[in-house]
């Protein structure tokens, strides 16, 4: 994410944005468009993945097919590198010059 929010800052993605996608500002307007898109990759990242025909259809209402295909992969290439750097204990590079708070962690994963 720290490389995302720095970018995302320099393109005038607000800090409020960013710490509403990292689900720390619930006060935070978000467009229809953003709003699927971020449970969309709470879907897509989710064990077992669960993206319902319903929510798939709304999906399809806001987004072509094309934009749905680069949003899918985009979301799973970012969970992989999660899953990656994460148990590896990889830390930010500290890119991102907007100051955010940052999510809490969990000392262990959630029993199954």
């Amino acid at each position: 994410m720290d490389m995302h929010a720095a970018v995302g800052g320099k393109e005038g993605l607000t800090p409020d944005k960013i710490e509403a996608a990292l689900g720390l500002n619930e006060s935070c307007e978000l467009s229809e468009r953003e709003r699927l898109v971020l449970e969309y990759t709470d879907r897509v990242c989710a064990t077992p993945v669960d993206v319902p025909d319903e929510f798939f259809a709304q999906l399809s209402s806001h987004f072509s097919e094309r934009e749905i295909v680069e949003l899918t992969s985009q979301i799973a290439h970012e969970n992989y590198n999660a899953k990656l750097n994460r148990p590896l204990r990889v830390e930010a590079n500290n890119l991102c010059e907007i100051p955010l708070r940052m999510p809490k962690t969990a000392d262990r994963p959630p029993a199954a």
